[in-house]
């Protein structure tokens, strides 16, 4: 899997280019790709008029004092679950007051993964004002590919969702 900084530089122009010509705002919420998406929003120059806030929660204590995921659901249902990224998306959009919101939770290893949960999977969120609605996918590679895939993948997914 060999996607390249160009590609993720198109998608956040094709973001960008949809949040403005739609006037909405976006806040996205990141644990396993520790703030990559945000950074590749805000390297859009006047990302400033659209990008108003990043939270990067990688610990469960994170995910609960910045975005309000209650501890029961990262007890029952683990940080990488869709019940957990739908509230992460929900608490930054909430948190930030932007138009929309989306959230990143995996395990890109190269330790961490289990049986049910292996190495490469990743949750992700989006959420609107029309509701919140979350993927799961398993990328294969290392750590960087993961993340760099799961980067990816959410702006492809933003993309989807704006147009």
């Amino acid at each position: 899997m060999d996607i390249s900084e160009s590609v993720l530089n198109t998608l956040a122009e094709k973001v960008a280019t949809l949040l403005s010509e739609r006037k909405l705002t976006i806040s996205t919420a990141e644990s396993c790709t520790g703030g990559w998406v945000g950074k590749e929003l805000t390297g859009i120059p006047g990302s400033s008029k659209w990008y108003g806030t990043g939270f990067i929660t990688y610990s469960n204590q994170a995910k609960h004092n910045l975005l309000n995921v209650p501890k029961e659901s990262l007890i029952n249902h683990g940080a990488v679950s869709k019940v957990v990224v739908e509230e992460m998306a929900k608490g930054a959009k909430e948190q930030s007051k932007s138009d929309l919101s989306i959230a990143v939770s995996g395990i890109a290893g190269p330790t961490g993964g289990t049986e049910d949960k292996p190495v490469g999977s990743v949750c992700f969120a989006y959420s609107d004002n029309k509701g919140t609605k979350s993927f799961e996918k398993i990328f294969s590679g290392s750590r960087d590919e993961v993340r760099r895939a799961s980067v990816k993948f959410i702006l492809e997914e933003i993309i989807n969702n704006l147009n």
